[in-house]
């Protein structure tokens, strides 16, 4: 793990995220549905580093592990959002400013708009008629509007923000900043910011699982901070014992898996209970979970770790053309 940094340095990143499908699933649910001539993808951005940066993002087939045409967006890709019905991408490509959008059935880029310095994560209104991009460099939100991709109004928040995600009723985006050790709300449609909640000494990930909860991962303090909504209060760390880097939930889940140090750890959501991790054997950085009990694990070695989690073991690596950055699933309509 390196310290987030400006353009130029190192910059580590993870994100995350699971969109139910082409059916248009809602709300929580124990078991996706996959349509039709559909398939599940595992997409995963090729940009950890700014040395060694990548331009393109690896889709893999959950099924097979085989490693699909790499879709080319621009150099640093850092973050990744699928819209709800699943049948466009949106990634961040960080060293050109831009958000990107993919059509998810060709693999093309279909548009690309400028946004802040440096964005670094991105989120989706449930209603799929705005994203809402984190950018890095210049301590700011691009709100951009969908699905014609145009960027909108920009936000203030708190320094180096790396993490955002939204309430399930999309009426608040929660930013976590890295350098503020902060979570800062912010009120939709309206983009009224709120007071910043204290969450760490250095917050990397951000999962909503719920309407009453957001969990924020602190590299620093290798801990998970619980935070009650809609109030904003910061409960008792819950101390996981190794550097957390990212948090997949599926969803209607009462399991938190927490990708940290060389495992996958497991955090009940009713009481905070952490579990045996599973030990994966390579630097976990960033992990997307499905509705099946299947979870999908960014390394640091340059691959993408496939887990079953029923069994706790590992069931195949799929290595990479680099080091991935951000991981998203998604059921795919179309080849």
């Amino acid at each position: 793990m390196v310290r987030p940094a400006r353009r130029g340095g190192l910059r580590w990143t993870a994100s995350v995220v699971i969109a139910l499908a082409a059916a248009g699933l809602s709300g929580c649910s124990n078991e996706s549905v996959t349509p039709a001539n559909s398939h599940v993808v595992v997409y995963a951005a090729m940009g950890a580093t700014t040395p060694n940066p990548g331009t393109t993002v690896a889709a893999v087939n959950s099924a097979t592990g085989a490693l699909g045409t790499p879709i080319t967006v621009g150099t640093l890709p850092s973050a990744l959002a699928l819209l709800p019905d699943a049948k466009h991408l949106l990634v961040t490509v960080k060293a050109q400013d831009e958000l990107v959008e993919v059509d998810t059935a060709s693999g093309d880029v279909t548009r690309r708009v400028g946004v802040g310095l440096e964005p670094d994560a991105v989120a989706v209104t449930p209603d799929g008629g705005t994203a809402l991009v984190a950018n890095f460099g210049d301590d700011t939100v691009t709100e951009v509007r969908l699905p014609d991709l145009v960027a909108g109004p920009i936000i203030h928040v708190g320094r180096q923000p790396v993490a955002i995600a939204l309430t399930p009723d999309g009426h608040e985006a929660l930013v976590v900043n890295y350098q503020d050790g902060t979570l800062t709300p912010v009120a939709l449609p309206a983009s009224t910011v709120g007071a910043p909640v204290p969450v760490g000494s250095g917050p990397v990930a951000l999962s909503v699982p719920s309407a009453s909860e957001a969990l924020v991962a602190d590299f620093q303090t290798n801990s998970l901070t619980p935070v009650s909504l809609p109030s904003l209060t910061p409960q008792a760390s819950i101390p996981l014992g190794a550097d957390p880097t990212g948090i997949g939930i599926a969803p209607g889940s009462s399991v938190a898996w927490v990708s940290a140090g060389f495992g996958l750890t497991p955090v009940s959501l009713v009481g905070g209970l952490v579990g045996k991790a599973i030990a994966l054997g390579v630097p976990a950085q960033c992990v997307a979970v499905t509705t099946h009990g299947q979870a999908w694990v960014c390394s640091g070695n340059g691959a993408l770790v496939d887990v079953d989690l029923g069994s706790d073991k590992v069931t195949r690596t799929v290595e990479l053309d680099g080091i991935p950055a951000a991981v998203a699933i998604a059921d795919v309509v179309g080849s």
